[in-house]
């Protein structure tokens, strides 16, 4: 069993991190959000911290940064609940991917997401969260995907869930 780390020790561990991704040069590729919501629990908590790679490719279940399409300069962190061509049934609606991405929180009933505002643009997709390093006793990496229930019932397959061709 690996022994939890606290207080002190593991602040001090996040910022040993965080200086060795820095001289390693993970500020190029990486990006960092803090979450402000209650949408995600329980995966994420108010304050957490995150590590956010850069990228524009993700796939069904896992977390994703991408800039609020009501409001563009915000970014928010949701879960990818369909990916571009996907449709997924969500509380007896049929929601459609289109050439954008759906975005769900883990906990809807406190979530703005891709049922309110439809599919995201592939352009607002900032990137994947890696690794908490904040608060405290809350550090580590993040599960990268979560069983796609979560999310929502896929209506059609993603294409890497059809087989053999």
């Amino acid at each position: 069993m690996t022994p939890v780390v606290t207080g002190a020790r593991a602040l001090a561990a996040a910022a040993a991190l965080a200086a060795a991704a820095a001289a390693l040069g993970v500020w190029r590729w990486a990006d960092r959000v803090v979450v402000t919501g209650p949408s995600m629990t329980p995966a994420l908590r108010p304050g957490d911290r995150l590590l956010v790679h850069r990228t524009r490719r993700v796939r069904r279940g896992q977390l994703v940064v991408v800039g609020d399409p009501r409001s563009p300069a915000r970014d928010v962190v949701k879960r990818v609940a369909g990916a571009p061509g996907d449709t997924v049934e969500v509380d007896g609606r049929t929601l459609r991917a289109g050439a954008g991405v759906l975005v769900m929180g883990d906990d809807r009933r406190r979530s703005t997401d891709s049922r309110h505002y439809g599919p995201v643009p592939p352009r607002l997709v900032r990137g994947r969260p890696w690794y908490r390093y904040a608060p405290p006793g809350r550090t580590g990496l993040l599960r990268p995907r979560a069983p796609i229930s979560r999310c929502a019932t896929p209506a059609s397959p993603g294409p890497w869930e059809r087989g053999p061709r």
